[in-house]
């Protein structure tokens, strides 16, 4: 499905603590909730940068989903983004309800698959669904967004909210920068230790599997794949990453500015160098599916 436009305003129903209004930081739109440490913005070209992240994944991995699901009836989305995901897998199984949540009015509001909907509500808070609820719970890319110490909490809701014999996946990074060079990795460094002035911990998803475990869930698994940045690793789905890689870092900039009191031009000179390294020596980031089943 091509989208060329997304409502902003989306009037979604959801009557969690939402984004509804926002602030501005170096020109870019962000959401305005203190109880959300998320750092990116939620404008247009972020938009871009979280469909091209998308695509990347997909073309990786070349599925949709990692769970063995089997005709689900109930399917919900946590941080749903741009809904890309979520209405392209709805065309898999059209008969599944699909709600998407997301912090961020980001979705469109016209051209939705009819079994899909989207609701304006923060993943932090408890969930307003009974228990068992849906047969399909996932998220991805929630790890710079929910703070270490609402990851036990996070999880545990997740598994009350699924269904029994239903699946919870959850796939993340810890934005190990691989290969490369010094300057990639650098990068790599510094998102790590800005998220966790935030209070956030890109640690968790090295032990997200021991979570989803005490929390309830069995025949827990994890798979993990590697996504290339730059052509020298992956022909154009590398560069078509590292684009969005630098679309993210540059996004940060308010964040290493306040962290480690670095300038614009210090930044766009790191990003610069991490390019042309990337261009001769291999680089990569890692990620990991991590599913599980409730009994």
């Amino acid at each position: 499905m091509t989208r060329f436009t997304k409502n902003m305003g989306n009037d979604s129903k959801g009557k969690g603590k939402s984004s509804r209004s926002f602030t501005y930081v170096d020109g870019r739109r962000h959401h305005n909730n203190p109880s959300c440490p998320y750092p990116l913005p939620n404008d247009l070209e972020e938009i871009n940068r979280l469909d091209i992240q998308h695509h990347v994944i997909q073309q990786v991995t070349q599925r949709r989903y990692f769970a063995p699901l089997d005709n689900p009836k109930r399917a919900i989305d946590i941080g749903t983004g741009t809904g890309i995901w979520m209405m392209e897998t709805a065309t898999d199984y059209p008969e599944c309800e699909f709600l998407g949540i997301d912090i961020a009015p980001l979705q469109p509001t016209v051209v939705l698959p009819q079994n899909c909907r989207f609701e304006l509500r923060n993943a932090l808070e408890p969930f307003p669904h009974s228990t068992g609820y849906f047969d399909y719970v996932r998220h991805r890319l929630l790890v710079a967004a929910i703070p270490k110490d609402k990851w036990v909490p996070y999880v545990r809701e997740c598994v009350r909210i699924c269904a029994s014999g239903g699946w919870v996946e959850m796939i993340d990074t810890n934005c190990a920068y691989q290969g490369g060079g010094a300057a990639w990795r650098r990068i790599g460094s510094m998102v790590k230790g800005a998220l966790r002035a935030r209070g956030l911990s890109l640690e968790t998803v090295d032990i997200l599997d021991t979570l989803m475990r005490e929390a309830g869930l069995v025949d827990v698994c994890v798979e993990e794949f590697k996504v290339p940045a730059g052509r020298l690793s992956g022909g154009g789905i590398g560069e078509l990453f590292l684009s969005g890689v630098c679309m993210a870092t540059m996004a940060l900039m308010p964040l290493f500015a306040t962290t480690y009191g670095m300038s614009h031009q210090e930044l766009d000179e790191l990003v610069r160098k991490a390019k042309k390294e990337v261009e001769q020596h291999a680089a990569y980031l890692t990620f990991r599916a991590h599913i599980g089943r409730k009994p």
